[in-house]
């Protein structure tokens, strides 16, 4: 209600003479630049970053294959070693990764599964082994 009132007084003034217009566009103006700078600030302090539509950073090259179709192509392959239970897609810092789920401990594994493929992060991570329900 304060700022209702506060408005009506201005739009008065104006109609009045006791403030011109530019004055009181000026201030418009101001008020509007402050809440840009204000959420800008904002959205920074929580963490809220752009990268683009494609979630790559600058410099970064777009990878010539889908996640999907890397992992579909190196699923067999990684499936054969001794401890691999199977792959998914996940996140690694907000970015997609390929996961090898195992049954071994991570450093088993390590030499024997890449770091990246294509580009993409290859991330092992020990769940278990994996059973079907009676």
């Amino acid at each position: 209600m304060l700022l209702y009132r506060r408005d009506t007084e201005r739009y008065i003034n104006v109609l009045l003479g006791r403030e011109n217009r530019n004055q009181t566009m000026v201030k418009q103006i101001a008020i509007v630049l402050l809440n840009i700078c204000i959420m800008t600030t904002a959205g920074n302090l929580a963490g809220c970053s752009y990268t683009g539509p494609s979630g790559l950073e600058k410099g970064e090259s777009m990878p010539e294959r889908t996640i999907e179709q890397v992992q579909e192509e190196h699923t067999d392959e990684w499936m054969a070693i001794p401890g691999v239970e199977g792959t998914a897609i996940g996140l690694s810092e907000g970015k997609p990764c390929i996961k090898i789920l195992s049954s071994v401990k991570p450093q088993q594994l390590r030499d024997k599964i890449p770091s990246t493929v294509e580009g993409y992060p290859v991330i092992i991570e020990e769940t278990g082994a994996f059973r079907a329900l009676d």
